[in-house]
């Protein structure tokens, strides 16, 4: 009997653990399938919230629904913008205002299906547990609320109106300078966000914004251009009234240069202060020097504002930044002291450093053309004088062509001949009349210009020959205006040398 209960027992042992064996392998087949499907899982997982709304447990398409008959969106949504007495009003289909259900969704769909599964399985039971609040607002289309805040500007905003000078026959007028207003548009385009997730939070209906608006001050103050107490330095140069295309361009130029004001700290470009010399804006053709010659062109004239205008910044001690001078000296100004411009290539530039602004009145006087500089200066006894000394004088050399087209003995000049020069240039300070300084400026150099003359060898008819002459004789009654001699450079550029 001892030996039957002794067999009995190992055998009983083995049923029990085969048994636990079974239900440990139950039960992991069932925790493996049931995480299997929970990770796997075609819904969004519970306790996932929008805005308040419960979307756990259900798939995108379900949960669409929920949103769209839950989600709050205002049907008649009012956005009042106001300034002073004004309002203007946005509308909800002014900005397209509306939920992007598929993102939310899409957004609350992937909770939980990031990292390693393990990740994955803690995340769903903390969520699962203590929720996951997920807040929406709706969008809207931010072009369109920029796009109306850009029309709403146009009815407030107002331009700055700058002091403005006024000089005649000495006297000076100044009138008042006045701010202007302008829409902060950024600051105005963060209200209207910010009120229109205001309004989806509270679940209204309509809200007001108030415009961001700053001040402009105008760039020119009345109180600035009231440092302009007199002239401070003057010159003119003459022309002749009898070249009427020359008068004329003298006067268009005139009155583009007139009026011009400079700031503290402001450069001035002439060519760009006068604009292009066309027909269009007035310019008539006059006596131009293209290739040591004069020649008809449209704006000839200009660079006689160019030197009347350098003359009176010097004199004004005024700080030039580029001048270019003539192939050869003109007739206007002593040699050294002339300026020419040409197209964008050449120009006269200055700019203004002083603490006090500056004013350029330009006008025709008789055969005279004007420059006077106004501004401030502390010493009214103070006078500048520009001195030219020549250093050097080259001599020009004359060639004679023969030209069998013209009647023998006859001549025409082709190049006419230009002595060249060497010249420093002073500036002269007199203080009470007295000379108190004398500055050397710069030096100048004027290649001198070769003439070239043609001679006629055709043999002609003596008889004939007297004839025409007598001809000439009675037409040389009739009086002519030729073009001046001095000349001006304006056009194609010539070879010519900076000041130093």
């Amino acid at each position: 009997m001892q030996t039957k209960d002794t067999n009995t027992k190992p055998k009983n042992n083995n049923y029990f653990y085969v048994l636990l064996l079974i239900l440990i392998l139950i039960l992991f087949t069932t925790s493996i399938t049931y995480f299997y499907f929970i990770l796997n899982s075609n819904t969004i997982i519970k306790g996932v919230f929008i805005n308040g709304i419960n979307i756990g447990g259900y798939d995108r398409k379900e949960a669409i629904s929920i949103l769209e008959h839950n989600l709050f969106l205002p049907d008649d949504l009012k956005i009042n913008l106001k300034y002073k007495d004004d309002t203007f009003t946005l509308f909800k289909n002014d900005i397209d205002l509306k939920y992007d259900y598929k993102k939310i969704i899409d957004d609350a769909y992937n909770i939980g299906r990031t990292g390693n599964p393990v990740e994955r399985i803690k995340n769903i039971y903390e969520i699962s547990k203590n929720g996951e609040y997920l807040i929406y607002y709706p969008e809207w289309n931010s072009k369109k609320v920029k796009d109306f805040i850009e029309k709403v500007s146009k009815d407030i905003e107002i331009s700055p109106i700058d002091a403005k000078i006024h000089i005649l026959n000495g006297t000076i007028n100044i009138t008042d300078d006045k701010d202007g207003i302008k829409v902060n548009k950024t600051e105005t385009f963060n209200r209207v966000r910010d009120c229109i997730d205001t309004i989806i939070k509270d679940n209204e209906n309509s809200g007001d914004v108030l415009i961001a608006t700053e001040k402009v001050e105008a760039k020119v103050k009345k109180a600035v251009l009231a440092q302009i107490k007199s002239k401070i330095a003057t010159f003119s140069t003459s022309f002749n009234q009898n070249d009427a295309n020359r008068s004329e361009n003298l006067y268009i130029a005139a009155k583009a240069l007139n009026g011009a004001i400079l700031m503290p700290g402001d450069k001035f470009s002439l060519n760009k202060r006068l604009g292009p010399r066309i027909i269009e804006n007035g310019y008539k053709e006059a006596p131009v020097i293209v290739g040591n010659k004069l020649v008809p062109d449209i704006g000839g004239g200009v660079c006689q504002v160019a030197t009347t205008l350098y003359n009176a910044v010097l004199r004004a001690d005024i700080k030039i930044d580029e001048r270019y001078h003539h192939t050869f000296p003109v007739g206007y100004v002593s040699p050294g002291q002339d300026a020419t411009i040409s197209g964008d290539i050449l120009d006269l530039k200055f700019e203004n450093s002083s603490k006090y602004p500056i004013y350029i009145e330009s006008f025709l006087n008789g055969n005279h053309f004007v420059v006077n500089i106004y501004g401030y200066t502390k010493d009214l006894s103070k006078k500048i004088e520009i001195y030219s000394e020549i250093v050097e004088k080259y001599e020009p050399k004359i060639t004679y062509v023969d030209d069998p087209t013209l009647p023998e003995g006859e001549e025409i000049i082709e190049v006419q001949e230009h002595t060249g020069y060497k010249v420093n240039i002073y500036r002269l300070v007199y203080i009470n009349n007295v000379l108190f300084k004398k500055e050397f400026l710069y030096t100048d150099v004027y290649k001198a210009v070769d003439g070239i003359i043609r001679k006629g060898t055709k043999k002609v008819d003596k008889q004939k020959t007297e004839r025409e002459v007598n001809s000439k004789e009675k037409n040389n009654n009739i009086p002519s205006v030729q073009p001046e001699v001095q000349g001006d450079l304006n056009g194609e550029p010539q070879n010519i040398l900076p000041t130093n």
